[in-house]
């Protein structure tokens, strides 16, 4: 049977308002939420000894005075709204954060919490041993991905003595139309998180062009280790992002170990809940 001019007409524009709906809808909270920052730095000069500077040092410049030097830096993006059902989502969050990140209660301000933060690290700065200098640098920053998903990575730049500095990523996860933290077991049931194992290790190996675990481990890969499915992971709008930091599954030397998984890869292993885009 034919179809008329007009029915296609209306079948057309039909669909293109179901688009649109759609893609409001899942943008929905993105404008509804918003990001902004706070910042705090302290760094201070515990003189010790002979404090005098050569004649090719400046007064002013922290590096280059005598004496343990300290410095804590934090940069954090936080998150608000004027939709008022959206103001308890940032504020639960919000909480999240300052609780698993910062380890402050979340009874007191962000700036509060942030402040007091720096006062620890001054606190455990002064009652260490650090020879020389100590830094503690913080950055936090918020990221949509996945419908309904915020990713939220905190990379801390640590060194208090020793050989070397490390980093150190946490991401978390957390839904925007609750406010709830999403855990591992939220994504992935404890029943597929073996084949999850399985299908990180075959992607590991083609990422470093081999066919067995003996030859990834003369790469130096999982030589103290068995390869785990990591805490920090991103919902990215295209992948999964299993995020290992130094020394989890590889030398230091390697630094930071990322695989990416599509969703076609492991939707079979997901909640059934979690919203995949198409």
């Amino acid at each position: 049977m034919k179809r008329s001019i007009r029915y296609y007409i209306y079948w057309f524009l039909g669909f293109t308002f179901t688009a649109l709906i759609l893609a409001c809808g899942s943008g929905e909270d993105r404008k509804q939420i918003t990001f902004y920052n706070v910042e705090k730095q302290e760094s201070l000069v515990e003189k010790t000894g002979d404090d005098t500077l050569d004649d090719t040092e400046e007064p002013d410049d922290f590096y280059a005075e005598k004496g343990r030097k300290m410095n804590v830096q934090v940069s954090m993006q936080f998150l608000e709204s004027e939709v008022e059902e959206k103001k308890k989502v940032c504020q639960l969050i919000n909480s999240h954060l300052l609780e698993i990140l910062l380890n402050q209660s979340s009874e007191q301000t962000i700036e509060e919490a942030v402040s007091q933060y720096v006062e620890d690290k001054k606190s455990e700065f002064y009652s260490s041993e650090v020879a020389n200098t100590y830094y503690n640098e913080v950055k936090g920053i918020a990221e949509y991905g996945l419908k309904n998903v915020l990713n939220y990575r905190l990379q801390e730049d640590v060194f208090t003595g020793g050989a070397h500095p490390y980093k150190l990523m946490t991401i978390l996860r957390f839904d925007t139309k609750t406010g709830a933290f999403m855990s591992l077991e939220d994504v992935f049931p404890t029943y597929q998180q073996n084949k999850l194992k399985e299908r990180l290790l075959k992607k590991l190996m083609e990422y470093n062009r081999v066919k067995t675990l003996k030859e990834l481990q003369a790469k130096g890969f999982l030589e103290m280790t068995d390869l785990f499915i990591p805490s920090n992971f991103a919902l990215r709008e295209d992948s999964i992002e299993f995020y290992y930091n130094e020394y989890d599954i590889a030398p230091y030397a390697y630094g930071a170990t990322t695989i990416c998984l599509g969703y076609d890869d492991v939707k079979d292993l997901m909640n059934p809940k979690m919203e995949i885009h198409k």
